[in-house]
């Protein structure tokens, strides 16, 4: 019954949902899974008809059909959470939209606690119970209850999480705040009583609403403590603020300061909050862009110690490419407080001046999402060089620098190192991871790149880390563990997602090959489905881009390859019907006819092999043309010409060509191409060039050391025709004579001895 009528609220029947229900309910009144049903479709019933109507759903029937669980299951942890997460939710969107309606209230706020009380027995939902005991509290405004709800949470967090530090940070952090406003509202404490319990506790304290800190700033100000709210505002700088309310209490304590200063407030950092306000505020505070920079420079003048008139000075310098001069500025901040930032800017003024790369990298005391950061910004600068050698140096720098923030974060996560800070998180974490393992992989480290990817999946999920993984381990030979990593990949993620359709397309193609490799059986018809379907897939999107088309023909490489051990050991004629097929469905898939080519040219039909050579290279997109196949291929295309007879169009080819593939061929090779070249301008008579090749061909005979065989015997008849038809019967006579003291040589050079005579007397006159 209940599988029918899930069915029937899945598909949004709601009011015969609950009509079934209840009928369900009047005979087996202990259903508790129909009963958690009817409480969330009573609830869902009504829920665009506003949040009074919702209200109205909870009251009358949500919260009846959960105390008929708890009264058959008290420890029914489902029910327990819900009849408190529905009322509370709602009376705090209704207290929102100004509907103060209570479903908890002095009467029965007793049940409703003992609901709370009672999860915090429970490890998986203490933290819940705490949580709904501090808003029932905070609902009934019992200050006194709800600041002991709100220590007790604190005192649990810490010690539930004392080894998950994100964990910990965040759960305290909401509890620590509640408190903080309510000692301050309600007036409990203050003065230094007060900034004593900010100054312990904020060094802990994490949150991504840069106006709670600007709060704590305002109550520590309030209660006399001017260093402390300096601190707190230099945490509120460093986070996002893109609101506009934000900058302009950022802008009002900038003001605060400047007034402070005036009234002898002598803290160093002040002038650091200040100068980073004007650099980025300038036109909130009516001041010209370079005011900062003046600014920097008085700093510098009056307070020749503090750090941040050098670091901004400089920067102001460096971002105007004003190199020369912000270098010794820059310097001078870094002896003061050695700085990523600052120490980027300068090794990255010193390239542009003197085209150099660091070759010293100091230790950074910063924060690991600051180190993290630098690095990324290095990354955007490494992508903007145009030298080679110039890009690898820096890249090995920016592998240094993700190997530092890489150890902060050990040192911020497993040592307890540093203040708390919202924006140092598992997930930069295991950004940092990413970034370092595709460097590793970079410099042929898959081994560190793998270990690396693997940690950073620990800390969060996303994508691009399972790509590292994979290349690492692919990259290493670690079939078992690449094929593990991409079946746990596909498993996570959609493998037609159109976003990363070519990716997983490769990816898709490596699993079927290591499942080969493992010893699948059915790797044989899953290459072939799969690279049907890609074919297809080129077939109907002509515009696919070049970055995407380079990991959709690596894909079908790959399942090419596969295809082509199947084959290779068949006979003739099948492997010929199979590309056949394949080449009559899909016209303009190169590779079945790359493969064609070379089984024509088995079967010396030469007509065949130069119209499928020339049908491959005009559909094989010329970026991805490997170097030798496309050699090989204008090889297997003069070869059937000049066999076939086509000597002048062989010849076109073949001097269009030449110097290309004598770089892409090895020796062996390019002997065999020149040999063809040799006698294409023998048959063309043309006795400049046949000598000319023949004599390339000689000198690469002669470099290899290797010996008289029937090639060098056909270059020496083809020297030997084009010398007698010019006439020079001597020297043609003298290489046949050469042939002829060889054994087995071809009976023509018999021929040409008996028929090539001296002409008559009166030949020249033309008689």
């Amino acid at each position: 019954m209940y599988n029918n009528l899930e069915q029937l609220f899945y598909r949004g029947d709601l009011e015969q949902c609950i009509e079934e229900g209840k009928q369900h309910l009047l005979s087996h009144p202990q259903d508790e899974e129909v009963l958690f049903l009817m409480a969330v479709a009573y609830h869902d019933f009504v829920y665009y008809d506003g949040h009074e109507a919702i209200y109205d759903a909870i009251r009358d029937y949500v919260i009846p059909y959960l105390r008929r669980i708890l009264q058959l299951n008290p420890n029914n942890k489902k029910a327990l959470y819900n009849i408190l997460n529905y009322p509370l939710g709602n009376e705090y969107t209704l207290m929102q939209i100004a509907r103060s309606k209570k479903h908890i209230t002095q009467e029965n706020k007793e049940e409703f606690i003992g609901y709370a009380e009672r999860m915090l027995d429970d490890p998986d939902y203490a933290g819940y119970g705490y949580d709904f005991l501090v808003k029932i509290y905070e609902s009934l405004e019992e200050n006194k209850a709800l600041l002991n709800s709100l220590e007790a949470g604190i005192y649990y967090f810490q010690k539930a999480h004392a080894d998950e530090r994100e964990v910990r940070d965040r759960n305290i952090s909401l509890f620590w705040m509640k408190k903080i406003y309510l000692l301050d509202h309600e007036k409990m404490v203050s003065g230094e009583g007060f900034t004593a319990i900010i100054e312990q506790g904020y060094r802990h304290f994490i949150t991504r609403n840069e106006s709670e800190l600007i709060d704590l700033a305002d109550i520590a100000y309030e209660n006399g403590a001017p260093d402390l709210s300096l601190q707190l505002m230099l945490k509120a700088i460093k986070g996002s603020n893109s609101a506009i309310h934000i900058h302009k209490r950022l802008v009002e304590w900038h003001q605060r300061f400047a007034e402070m200063i005036q009234n002898g407030y002598n803290n160093p950092d002040v002038f650091y909050y200040q100068l980073i306000i004007e650099r980025n505020y300038s036109d909130m505070l009516n001041v010209a862009h370079d005011f900062y920079y003046h600014h920097a420079l008085e700093v510098m003048g009056a307070r020749p110690e503090v750090f941040a008139g050098y670091h901004f000075s400089g920067t102001f310098l460096y971002e105007n490419e004003r190199y020369a001069e912000a270098i010794p500025l820059l310097e001078k901040a870094i002896t003061l407080s050695c700085n990523a930032t600052t120490w980027r800017r300068k090794a990255e003024s010193e390239y542009f001046l003197y085209k150099t790369a660091p070759s010293e990298i100091p230790a950074f005391p910063d924060y690991p999402t600051d180190i993290y950061n630098e690095g990324v910004y290095m990354n955007e600068f490494i992508e903007e060089l145009e030298d080679e050698n110039d890009k690898l140096q820096w890249t090995d720098v920016n592998r240094i620098i993700y190997e530092q923030a890489h150890d902060a974060f050990r040192r911020y996560f497993e040592e307890g190192q540093f203040e708390s800070d919202y924006h140092n998180d598992l997930h930069t974490r295991a950004m940092c991871c990413n970034n370092l393992a595709i460097k590793y992989c970079f410099f042929g480290d898959t081994s560190a790149a793998a270990s690396v990817a693997s940690e950073g999946l620990q800390y969060s999920e996303f994508r691009e880390l399972h790509f590292v993984l994979i290349d690492a381990l692919l990259g290493e030979g670690k079939n078992k563990e690449a094929e593990s990593a991409l079946n746990k990949y596909f498993d996570l993620y959609e493998e037609d997602c159109d976003e990363y359709f070519y990716k997983n397309a490769f990816y898709r193609a490596e699993q079927i090959r290591l499942q080969g490799v493992l010893g699948s059986e059915n790797v044989y018809k899953d290459a072939k489905e799969t690279l049907s379907y890609l074919y297809e897939y080129t077939e109907e999107h002509p515009e696919i881009n070049d970055y995407d088309y380079r990991d959709l023909e690596a894909a079908k490489n790959i399942l090419e390859g596969i295809l082509y051990t199947r084959f290779e050991n068949e006979d003739h004629n099948t492997r010929r019907s199979y590309y056949e097929e394949l080449s009559g469905r899909f016209p303009k898939e190169p590779n079945p006819l790359f493969a064609l080519m070379q089984i024509y040219n088995e079967e010396e039909n030469y007509g065949k092999v130069s119209l499928t050579a020339k049908r491959y290279l005009e559909h094989k997109r010329e970026f991805l043309l490997n170097a030798f196949d496309k050699a090989k291929t204008i090889y297997m295309i003069v070869k059937s010409d000049f066999l076939q007879g086509n000597y002048t169009e062989a010849a076109k080819v073949f001097s269009q060509y030449d110097a290309e593939c004598d770089v892409a061929m090895d020796p062996e090779e390019y002997v065999l191409w020149l040999s063809y070249g040799v006698r294409i301008y023998e048959k063309l008579n043309n006795k400049d060039q046949t000598l000319k090749l023949a004599e390339s061909f000689t000198v690469i005979y002669n470099e290899e050391e290797w010996g008289y065989d029937d090639l060098v015997e056909s270059i020496e008849l083809a020297k030997a025709v084009v010398l007698y038809q010019a006439g020079n019967l001597k020297e043609a006579h003298a290489i046949l004579d050469q042939v002829r003291s060889v054994a087995d040589y071809d009976p023509i050079a018999d021929e040409y001895k008996a028929s090539w005579k001296k002409p008559g007397l009166f030949s020249k006159f033309g008689f």
